[in-house]
């Protein structure tokens, strides 16, 4: 190629990136681990989900800015992928003074702002806690979405409502959270999408000293109408680059009154860099009901690289 040719290139490369900014990001994460309340096999398996991502803004003046985000989610013990290529996320949208609107597939408010945060393990590892906080009723994001985002204050707030695909409601999510000094309250409302399911959580967490402590309550009713109730108590300590964590909750279907699950777990997670965390987490998992056959303690040992 004429050497006039190639500095055009570059400079139509370079003009581009300066206009939308664009970043590739993702994540490997995988562990030796043995899953409670599953048979016994030690086996090779994601931590919390390994990933490649895209997202990137441009600016169009005024203030606005288009904005897209996708994600593809992989397995990486053996490269394989589900059948949703662009599991993870999958928007586009415009953000502005009035906040951030998007489509597509993406996370939901009441997971984002009130669910997640409760767990220390953000619903990763043989740790999570991601049965108690969600009550098993909602889910973390929901495609074909019209997402909204705002924040101002201290406050965030974020709606979000989906096609529904033939369901009795269209699915929809609620999530408002505050965050001042040493505080942190969230509110999450989410309705799957049929005739009787809902499912709402309050949680918080406080900095005391060296220690973040968290606390979730949720309470709602499953697609067969029957009531569920779930509490989550935690805490999180830095010591040098690790971390230490702990939790213990619970969820119990208080109309077949039976607990669906009910678990404590600890886990100490150490920043080789900022983009290297070696892992290694202990849980032991009961509820009512459960196979002689299932495993109640649950281990991992692990590495996760960001990039």
């Amino acid at each position: 190629m004429p050497r006039f040719l190639l500095a055009a290139a570059l400079i139509g490369t370079l003009s581009s990136v300066a206009e939308a900014q664009v970043t590739l990001y993702g994540r490997i994460d995988l562990s030796l681990a043995q899953q409670a309340d599953a048979a016994k096999n030690t086996e090779l398996r994601n931590g919390s989900g390994s990933r490649l991502g895209l997202r990137g803004t441009e600016d169009l003046g005024g203030g606005l800015k288009a904005v897209f985000q996708i994600e593809h989610r992989f397995n990486a013990d053996t490269g394989g992928t589900g059948t949703r290529f662009w599991d993870g996320k999958s928007i586009v949208g415009l953000e502005g003074g009035f906040g951030l609107v998007t489509m597509g597939r993406e996370d939901n408010p009441a997971y984002t702002y009130s669910q997640n945060p409760a767990d220390p393990w953000g619903s990763d590892t043989v740790a999570s806690n991601g049965s108690i906080v969600s009550g098993r009723i909602g889910t973390n994001r929901y495609s074909d979405a019209l997402n909204y985002r705002y924040s101002s204050g201290g406050f965030t707030f974020g709606g979000q409502i989906t096609e529904g695909n033939g369901l009795d409601d269209r699915p929809y999510s609620l999530g408002l959270a505050y965050a001042g000094g040493p505080f942190r309250l969230g509110l999450g409302v989410e309705n799957p999408g049929n005739a009787d399911d809902h499912w709402v959580t309050v949680s918080g967490s406080c900095n005391v000293g060296a220690f973040a402590l968290r606390g979730l309550i949720g309470h709602g009713t499953d697609a067969n109408a029957q009531e569920h109730l779930s509490w989550l108590l935690a805490a999180t300590t830095r010591i040098g680059a690790g971390e230490w964590r702990a939790s213990y909750g619970q969820l119990k279907n208080k109309d077949l009154d039976v607990v669906a699950d009910k678990q404590f777990a600890l886990g100490y997670h150490h920043a080789m860099s900022k983009r290297t965390t070696l892992y290694a987490d202990l849980i032991h998992e009961t509820r009512d009901n459960m196979p002689a056959n299932r495993q109640r303690i649950g281990w991992d040992l692990g590495i996760k690289h960001n990039f």
